[in-house]
């Protein structure tokens, strides 16, 4: 694969041990969050629909916008673990291509990388979003949506990567890359 391009979607355990079951299900729970966003993602159209009915009759409500932005950012967040789960993510194989027997190592990095990056988010997310909810910040428009709402988008997609990462700790994928 050359720098760039898409990840191959060829995740499947190398053992059928144990690790092998524990990173199967690691990657089940972050395509489970995935599917909160595809849900999200299926409602999301809803209020739009509804904002532009209501134009027409001359009422536009002031509320669209507003969650309708947030729920994107929701989607965008939560959704990240399955991109990894997958293959569907940008990465640069140029290491990987020109030295093949670097391949096993640098998944197992990959994999500590994403999983501290998931960490990362997690806690600092989770830390911005319980911050927001303990002063009681809201937003500053009509609709005053409680800031924590959005913001745990953060610790959601954080915990989705930090799983995905941790489930390619445990049993990388067969190419060894990801």
């Amino acid at each position: 694969m050359r720098s760039g391009e898409l990840a191959a979607p060829d995740m499947q355990p190398r053992s059928a041990g144990a690790a092998a079951m524990v990173a199967a299900r690691l990657t089940s729970v972050s395509r489970w969050i995935c599917g909160f966003s595809a849900l999200i993602a299926l409602i999301l159209p809803l209020p739009v629909l509804y904002e532009v009915i209501m134009d027409q009759l001359g009422r536009p409500p002031s509320w669209v916008f507003e969650t309708t932005g947030y729920a994107m950012i929701m989607i965008a967040f939560t959704a990240s673990g399955y991109g990894l789960s997958t293959g569907h993510h940008f990465r640069v194989s140029l290491l990987s291509d020109k030295f093949p027997q670097l391949a096993a190592p640098l998944a197992v990095l990959s994999g500590a990388l994403e999983a501290c990056f998931g960490a990362i988010l997690l806690i600092a997310g989770w830390t911005q979003a319980y911050g927001a909810y303990a002063q009681d910040l809201r937003s500053d428009t009509l609709l005053q949506v409680p800031q924590f709402l959005p913001e745990l988008a953060f610790p959601i997609g954080g915990l989705a990567i930090l799983l995905q990462g941790l489930a390619h700790l445990i049993s990388p994928p067969r190419r060894g890359l990801m």
